[in-house]
């Protein structure tokens, strides 16, 4: 989520008084893994995205010393709360592909 989109919401939400509340806030569009949104990024800035391999939250904390703090399966957030105060998030794959092109 592109610090500009988000403020655009906060801005948004409290301009127009919606109701109090939690919004949740991300760039919309298809619903993605941290490993896919990584190769994304890989692929769009250098074409290496096949590289990006991803690790499973049990693997990855498989060493970890002390307390791990739990972690959802699926971490998707809805953003009908925020559309229906009249804000839409862009897309974050389109907003990724324009941010790369400032590069």
């Amino acid at each position: 989520t592109f610090t500009r989109d988000m403020a655009a919401a906060i801005f948004h939400v409290l301009g127009t008084h919606a109701p109090y509340g939690t919004y949740d806030c991300t760039g919309s569009g298809a619903v993605k893994s941290w490993a896919d949104i990584a190769r994304a990024v890989f692929e769009a800035a250098n074409g290496n995205g096949g590289r990006v391999v991803p690790v499973s939250t049990a693997d990855y904390y498989a060493g970890a010393e002390g307390p791990i703090a739990p972690r959802p399966v699926h971490s998707a957030l809805d953003l009908s709360k925020l559309e229906t105060s009249g804000f839409r998030m862009p897309d974050w794959e389109e907003e990724l592909g324009e941010y790369l092109k400032t590069l």
